[in-house]
This record gives C-alpha cells, structure tokens and sequence, in this order.
C-alpha cells in the first residue's frame, strides 16, 4: 500500500471513525471495549500507509500494547460483571483501578507513556496527528465514565504533566517533542475528566485547533529535526511561532485561555497543589517552546523573505490569536 490514495484507506478510516463513536455512543463497558477494537482494526492499516519497514515495526509495538490494555480492560469489566452483576457501575474499587489502568496504558499517559514516544518517531505526521488526537477521544470519554479513585486520577493527571515536559527538554526530533507535549496536554485534560467533562472536551477541541495547521506546516515546510527550523522556508515564521507559543499557553492566545479556565476550575474546588504542579509543568515546557520559536526566529536576513502564506488555515491561525478577547467573555459568561 505503496499509494498514499489508496481507494481502501478510506474503508480504514471509516472503520477507526466507526469504532469510536460506537464507544462514544454506548454506556455499557462490552460495547465500549468492542468499539475500541474496531477502532484498532482500523488504524492498524493506516499506520503502514507507506509501506516503510519502521511503520511495520511501529505497528506491532501499538498492537501489542493496545491489545494487552484491552485485555485487561474486557478482563476488569467481567470481573465487575461477576461481583455486581451489572456492566454499568463503577463503584468497586479493585476492578475500577485496572480499567483505569488500561485506559491510561491506552491513553499514554504517565507513568504508562513508555510506547507513544517509541512509536511516534516512526510513523508520518498525518498519522501521528490521528494517534495524539482522534485515539484519544474514546479512552478519555470512558475514564469520564468513572465515579472512584479521584486521587489516581489527579496523581496520574499530575506524572503526566511534569513527565511530558522534563523528558522534551533534551530532544531534538520535532516528532518526539510534539508527542511529549501531547502527554503534558493529556495531564491537564485529566485533571477536569471527573469534575468538569464539558471543560475537558473544550481543552481538548482546541488542542485540536492548534495542532491541525501546526502540524501540517511544520510537516510540509520545516521537516523531523530541530535544526531544520533554522532552513529557510516558504512561509510565514510567525504563523508557526504563533501557534508553538499559543500550545504552550501564553496569552492572549488560544492554549492559555483553554488553561486558564481549568486553573479557575481547580482553584474553586479548592484544589490547591495540583494547578501549582501543572503551572510547574507547563513552565518546564515553556522551555523548549520558546526555544523552537527562537530558532524560528534568529536567522540571517535572506532567510526572512519569505511572501507566501497559507491560505487554508487564515480562519484557524485568526481563531487562535483572536481567542482571549472574543471566546473567552462568552464563555465565562456561561459559567458564572
């Protein structure tokens, strides 16, 4: 599957989005763990969407930890079937803690992040968008489903946060850095996914907004590595430099609003030290951020004549900049 038009992938993709709102449609945890697999069946082809030997390799490593979270997951479930006779309660504890775990095994998020960024570095970044979007969307929705073990939950939220952030630092593949970032973003979507699931679904629509022109400019402009911010390119730097910064929340833009609202969320539940871990979290992240923008940035004057620009995304790069001051006093106004 040489093509990357391949008339089945589109069969693949119908199948993945299937799969999905199958989980997302259901309340009962068998129908939720058959809409997982079906999603898996058919994001597995589209991982070798090139026909490369790494997206093979990457493949199976996804199969093979998918496979055992799901496992784990029918394994759990049925466990609560037998002790409370029901596939809808989520009040024992001890089946309770391994759905949780292979949901966040599923999810990648820390301390079972081992495998994203395994994998991330070996996949096309159409793909890997999908991976740290679109297979989010399921796992998250039934961890939302969840009314025990807040304090795994809030703990699991917080090793993500740091986690995602500490290891970046050091990385110089844009893949890995754009794939520890998500599991930073991940920690704070958990943090609201038992208190607020609407502010959770809202964090989680504008990382979408974000990373969907993010992603394909860098893709089809810049390249894998960090040095290759520093080429010259045929665009706009400070489109890109304003949506890195916007996914690493400063205001007045699209990331900080999604944030803020979150902090104020916490601080009303009087839930002091988890907001201060993530601020930590996000600080540490701010990091490698600016750097990026940076190296966008400090280039020789040749480099800065660049007059093309994107079309496509004007509607969303606008979204993102214009965000603090026109999204944000209507939405506080239905919240308060």
């Amino acid at each position: 599957m040489n093509n990357k038009f391949f008339p089945s992938n589109f069969l693949f993709i119908s199948i993945m989005a299937l799969g999905t709102l199958l989980s997302l449609s259901s309340s009962h945890w068998l129908t939720m763990w058959m809409g997982l697999e079906l999603n898996l069946m058919g994001f597995l082809p589209l991982m070798n969407i090139k026909g490369k030997t790494l997206e093979a390799e990457a493949s199976m490593k996804y199969f093979i930890i998918q496979s055992m979270s799901s496992s784990v997951l029918i394994f759990s479930s049925i466990m609560m079937y037998i002790d409370k006779l029901t596939w809808y309660s989520m009040f024992n504890t001890s089946t309770s803690i391994l759905i949780l775990l292979s949901l966040v095994l599923k999810l990648g998020g820390a301390p079972m992040h081992f495998w994203l960024p395994n994998i991330s570095k070996q996949m096309s970044w159409s793909i890997l968008f999908l991976l740290l979007t679109w297979q989010k969307l399921a796992p998250l929705f039934m961890l939302s489903l969840m009314n025990s073990n807040f304090l795994m939950i809030m703990t699991t939220s917080l090793l993500s946060t740091l986690m995602g952030s500490v290891m970046a630092l050091n990385q110089t593949n844009l893949q890995l850095i754009i794939t520890y970032s998500s599991i930073s973003h991940l920690g704070w979507m958990m943090s609201m996914i038992l208190i607020n699931n609407s502010m959770s679904l809202f964090y989680f629509i504008n990382y979408i907004i974000i990373s969907i022109p993010l992603l394909h400019l860098i893709s089809s402009e810049v390249g894998n590595h960090m040095f290759m911010l520093t080429h010259k390119n045929n665009i706009n730097n400070m489109v890109i430099i304003s949506l890195i910064l916007s996914l690493a929340g400063l205001p007045p833009l699209l990331g900080f609003m999604s944030k803020l609202l979150i902090l104020i969320s916490l601080i009303n539940m009087k839930l002091f030290i988890l907001p201060l871990f993530l601020l930590l979290g996000t600080l540490i992240s701010l990091y490698f951020y600016l750097n990026m923008s940076l190296m966008l940035m400090v280039k020789s004057y040749s480099m800065f004549k660049t007059s093309k620009t994107n079309k496509n995304y004007k509607s969303l790069i606008s979204l993102n900049l214009m965000s603090s001051f026109i999204i944000y006093p209507i939405i506080m106004m239905f919240i308060n």
